[in-house]
């Protein structure tokens, strides 16, 4: 099983490094653990967080292996958008389900470089906030850098950015989720994942594409 997990996602770019865990600037882990003193979310914003098990997204019971060997997540698939010249996001790409997912379910943790928030590279496209801190994709990530705004695709997102607790370390992380909602349709398989980047993004951006 160790052989067919470790690799590349097929269309990863190669100026890109791939990596399942988050990467660290300096000694900023302690910022994002559960119970150090350092962790920048408060108590109440914790106790909301879904509790998972990054591993067993992965299908794996170690999470060691994941973290040494950056792991292709099955679930999902980059897909070249260059067929599609109608799509906002073409001739770049898009991420994809290769399963049905299900309605809330984890898709994929949000991995790249953590820094503080000041110290973000404010070209980025690929940043998100993590209370105080900053996870950027631009140059190291998984899979999770290639999702796309809804706009123009979706008449609405199927998926969101949410914090929750990866249990396997103990620590506060930002990940893709399928959006709850009462018809609980959840993302069929060959459908493209799509969140909303925010207004804000859209306006200091104008004209921009995720690539």
């Amino acid at each position: 099983m160790g052989d067919k997990n470790q690799k590349t996602p097929k269309n990863w770019p190669n100026d890109v490094k791939f990596v399942s865990d988050l990467q660290f600037s300096g000694d900023l882990s302690k910022n994002l653990q559960v119970g150090n003193p350092n962790c920048s979310f408060g108590k109440r914003d914790i106790e909301l967080m879904q509790k998972i098990s990054v591993s067993k997204i992965y299908g794996l019971n170690s999470t060691q292996h994941i973290y040494r060997n950056p792991t292709a997540l099955k679930t999902v698939r980059i897909d070249s958008l260059a067929d599609f010249p109608n799509h906002p996001a073409s001739p770049y790409y898009g991420l994809f389900a290769t399963k049905n997912l299900l309605s809330g379910q984890l898709i994929i943790p949000y991995y790249g470089l953590v820094t503080k928030n000041q110290d973000a590279f404010e070209e980025s496209d690929y940043c998100l906030r993590l209370n105080n801190l900053a996870v950027d994709a631009n140059s190291i990530g998984n899979e999770g850098r290639f999702v796309n705004d809804y706009r123009g695709i979706l008449d609405k997102p199927n998926a969101e950015f949410k914090e929750f607790i990866n249990i396997d370390l103990n620590r506060i992380e930002m990940g893709i989720f399928v959006i709850s909602n009462k018809s609980k349709e959840g993302i069929k398989k060959k459908q493209e994942i799509c969140v909303s980047y925010g207004k804000g993004f859209w306006s200091a951006r104008s004209g921009k594409s995720n690539s």
